[in-house]
């Protein structure tokens, strides 16, 4: 089994790696740059010869989630080659091209959890891992005698699955950082119990940045909401999403943010409950006692570019001293739409309370990890994040683009 990693040395790039064997070729995600993050431009575009151009040399593309520098460029895949993705990743990426009024994107074969597909003579197991990001799977390779963790964006592996992969030759993740901690006792913060508290010692209107498929901390909100007697609210967008999931989240039915931030297009309505409810200017249809009602007891979702609804609900209900729980990963946080975002929050005096999400596992749960699995070998596609050149004994290590790897 030949590995090749196209593009990800040092920074955070768009994840496209290359299976080979003799016969058979495949490709592992394929999306773009993160420009905002790493200043690159958004226009930057991928070209392998016989991906994207040329006479196709590859079997399959696999799309392991969502995220844009994991699938945002599969248009760009030549139009014979097959693409698989998975249900969920395959809902998200409808709802997003409605919203963004884009080409829906292209799948050839859904893949399913535990259910082994061949391709060529490659076989791969799709592994999903609902944590933190709805639709993501691992991937189990096997080829040629030898077996290939694919973890992608490195996550806690769930001990019930280690039957399922067994003991592999070599784990190739995005990146393995671990916690800085043996254990999660300083993650604390990151409680159901803490959140509600600071739900309940509000007076005001509570507000939630959060990403719309960070499956755990949906939950996570929706509990403490719960414990704090509030119910979450939910823009069109974020809804659409959550109540198309295989799984659908959509616990509380009736709360919805007014509010939509793009053009009402036949693609978008086909998503909005109510028109009433969901009009691109909802927010002022209703009496101020009407709104009043139903706003009180709600603890509103928000995303880094819905600071038009909170310009529009500053001008009803003032919003200093209402509280903003911020549970966004950090490289997000630094990204320039979100610090704006921010920085609006806190220009209308709300008062922000950060919260730690984080991909990464601590180190007894990744140590464990290394411990069942047995790997020879850690491959990382990313430097970014890297905490040690070696982890409960095996070496990391770390290829240039188009470096080329015998499993």
């Amino acid at each position: 089994m030949n590995l090749k990693i196209h593009r990800g040395n040092g920074c955070v790039e768009y994840n496209l790696v290359e299976i080979a064997t003799e016969t058979t070729k495949i490709i592992l995600d394929c999306g773009r740059n993160l420009p905002l993050l790493d200043n690159n431009p958004i226009e930057e575009a991928i070209n392998v010869t016989g991906l994207t151009s040329g006479a196709s040399v590859y079997d399959a593309v696999i799309v392991t989630h969502h995220y844009v520098d994991h699938g945002d460029f599969i248009e760009r895949v030549n139009g014979d080659i097959p693409i698989f993705m998975n249900a969920d990743t395959k809902i998200i990426l409808d709802v997003v091209a409605d919203f963004s009024d884009s080409p829906l994107p292209r799948v050839d074969k859904f893949l399913e959890h535990g259910r082994s597909e061949k391709i060529g003579d490659i076989s791969v197991l799709p592994i999903s891992v609902d944590r933190r990001v709805a639709g993501k799977m691992i991937l189990l390779i096997e080829a040629g005698g030898k077996k290939l963790l694919y973890t992608s964006g490195y996550s806690y592996i769930d001990p019930a699955y280690y039957a399922m992969i067994g003991t592999v030759d070599a784990i190739l993740g995005e990146v393995f950082h671990v916690g800085d901690t043996d254990d999660d006792v300083n993650n604390l913060c990151n409680s159901e119990e803490y959140t509600a508290e600071l739900i309940r010692r509000s007076d005001k209107h509570v507000f939630v940045l959060c990403s719309v498929t960070d499956i755990d901390w949906i939950k996570h909100i929706e509990r403490a909401c719960r414990k704090s007697g509030r119910n979450m609210a939910l823009d069109p967008f974020m809804k659409s999403i959550l109540e198309k999931l295989t799984t659908p989240m959509i616990v509380d039915p009736f709360g919805f943010v007014p509010y939509i931030d793009v053009e009402r297009t036949p693609r978008v309505d086909k998503h909005l409950i109510c028109n009433r409810d969901m009009d691109f200017y909802g927010i002022d249809n209703f009496s101020s006692a009407e709104n009043a009602a139903r706003m009180t007891n709600l603890v509103f979702m928000l995303r880094p570019n819905m600071g038009g609804f909170l310009r529009r609900f500053n001008e009803l209900y003032p919003l200093a001293g209402s509280t903003l729980i911020s549970c966004m990963w950090g490289g997000y946080c630094s990204v320039e739409l979100t610090e704006d975002f921010i920085d609006l929050c806190c220009s209308l005096g709300m008062e922000e309370e950060p919260l730690t999400p984080s991909d990464y596992p601590y180190r007894k749960q990744f140590e464990a990890a290394i411990e069942q699995l047995k790997p020879k070998t850690l491959i990382s596609v990313q430097r970014i994040g890297m905490v040690a050149s070696e982890s409960h004994g095996k070496t990391i290590k770390i290829y240039n683009s188009d470096a080329e790897i015998m499993i």
